[in-house]
This record gives C-alpha cells, sequence and structure tokens, in this order.
C-alpha cells in the first residue's frame, strides 16, 4: 500500500501534514511548478490533495480551480508523468470526511459541514458515506440561483447565494455591521434548513472563517436555522463546532487510502 503524504492546496499556500508538517508559499501558481513542488515534498509518497475548486466526475482533473486561475487541469496525469502518485479531492468533502473520523461516531450515522468561508457550501456524509454527487458538485447550495441578479458571483454566474454569503464578496468590515449581519442571516438560514431537514443528520457542523471568527454570528445562524426546522423533530438541533481545519488532511489520506484498497480489490 502506499504511503500518503496530506495536501491542503489553497490559492496562496502550500501546507503538508506527517511527520513534519509545514507549509509553502506558492510564488508560482502554474500547475508545472505545482507539482514540482508537491514532488520534493513527498519524499516517494504519495500525495493527497485536499483542492479549493471543482473536479472531474472521476476526481482526475481540475475543471475550475479559482484561487490558483485553473482551468481543465489534467492534475492526476501530469502528477503521474513526474512520477509522483497522486489523488485528488475537493477540499469540503475531505473537510466533511476528516470531521466524520474525528468524531468518531458510529458507522451509519450522518453529519452535514457548513462551511461559511470564502465561499458557500456545504459537506455531506451520509449514513457513513461521503457523498460527491454525480457531477461532484453535492452540497454546492453557494450556486442556487436566490442571490442579488445583477451580482457577480466567482463561478462567472450571476444570482449566486454564494456572491451574497461569501467572505471573499463581502466588503471589508461588513460583518461589524448589525443590518449586514441580519440580512446574512435571512439569506443564510432558508438556503441551509432544507438540507437539514431533507437528510436529518446526526451532527451539523459550522466551519469557515467567516462564522469561525464571529462566534456570535454562529449562535445567530444556529438560532435562525432552528426557527425553520420542523418543531415537532428538530428541537434539539445544534450547530457544533469544528475540531479544525487540519481535518481535511486526516480526511484526504482516508480516502485516498479507501480508493486505493478499492483498486486492489478490483
Amino acid at each position: 500500500m502506499t504511503a500518503w503524504l496530506g495536501v491542503d492546496l489553497g490559492g496562496t499556500w502550500l501546507r503538508w501534514g506527517g511527520e513534519t508538517p509545514g507549509r509553502l508559499r506558492l510564488e508560482n501558481p502554474e500547475p508545472e511548478a505545482v507539482i514540482e513542488a508537491l514532488a520534493a515534498r513527498a519524499e516517494g509518497r504519495g500525495v493527497a490533495i485536499s483542492f479549493a475548486g471543482w473536479l472531474s466526475p472521476d476526481g482526475r482533473r481540475v475543471m475550475q480551480g479559482p484561487n490558483l486561475g485553473w482551468s481543465d487541469v489534467p492534475l492526476v496525469e501530469m502528477a503521474a508523468a513526474r512520477g509522483l502518485r497522486c489523488h485528488l479531492e475537493n477540499d469540503l468533502d475531505a473537510r466533511a470526511w476528516g470531521e466524520f473520523l474525528a468524531l468518531g461516531a458510529p458507522a451509519d450515522e450522518s453529519l452535514v459541514v457548513l462551511n461559511a468561508g470564502s465561499g458557500f457550501a456545504l459537506g455531506l456524509v451520509v449514513e457513513g458515506r461521503l457523498v460527491r454527487g454525480r457531477r461532484r458538485r453535492a452540497g454546492e447550495i453557494g450556486h442556487l440561483v436566490l442571490g442579488p441578479p445583477e451580482k457577480p458571483c466567482g463561478c462567472g454566474d450571476l444570482g449566486c447565494v454564494e456572491a451574497a454569503l461569501g467572505g471573499a464578496m463581502a466588503a471589508p468590515g461588513s460583518f461589524d455591521e448589525a443590518l449586514y449581519r441580519q440580512r446574512w442571516l435571512a439569506l443564510a438560514a432558508p438556503v441551509a434548513a432544507p438540507v437539514i431537514t431533507a437528510l436529518d443528520p446526526h451532527h451539523v457542523l459550522g466551519v469557515g472563517g467567516v462564522l469561525e471568527n464571529r462566534p456570535e454570528l454562529f449562535r445567530d445562524l444556529e438560532r435562525s436555522i432552528a426557527r425553520l426546522l420542523p418543531r415537532r423533530w428538530f428541537g434539539d438541533f445544534r450547530l457544533q463546532p469544528s475540531e479544525g481545519e487540519s481535518l481535511a488532511l486526516l480526511g484526504v489520506v482516508d480516502l485516498a487510502r479507501r480508493a486505493e484498497g478499492l483498486q486492489s480489490d478490483n
């Protein structure tokens, strides 16, 4: 079995875990340069990458990586040509799986990770299985067309709720304003509540800088969602805090091992 190095590939930094965790500022974000940086730190291991962007349905290509300016990059094949084994996951999928593992919950439980950071999306584990969806777009509720119709989103469309809810789209100081927070909650809670109702999960976690840096907003969102859920069954609803973003590395390494095990079985 391959030894895997967990890697978080963001817009500015390349971070890795293992026995000697560290990070490297990405001075050159071109795919070839990133692969060389990965190969230099892999030391014979495979790299399990948690990537902030959208992947192809087979998980081998980066279809859109707005933080790096990537579009349709065959990252797994490029790494293989360099002699580097690579497993690729969306960062929120990796985070949701890592959170699920860290909870130590029974294998058949369900979890929803609500991420309010630079964007707005969900990570989903249903009855012990990570849900990626047919297009690997499961949980992309930030791109429901319910936002301001004239406001552009980072995905290139107009009217996505992420354009109103994502921290990357907010002007500096916006969340310090009471009216802005009220409007944010009035949109965020109705978008998240139907998914929670549909899945009836055991755990709902709130993650991302918008929430983790604002404890009051975190609890306001919990109350706003609770008011919308069916009262007869969801009276004990709680939005739980995370154990930390490093769990994405735990998740992506475990997913790489599982994928390799499936390939071996076949």
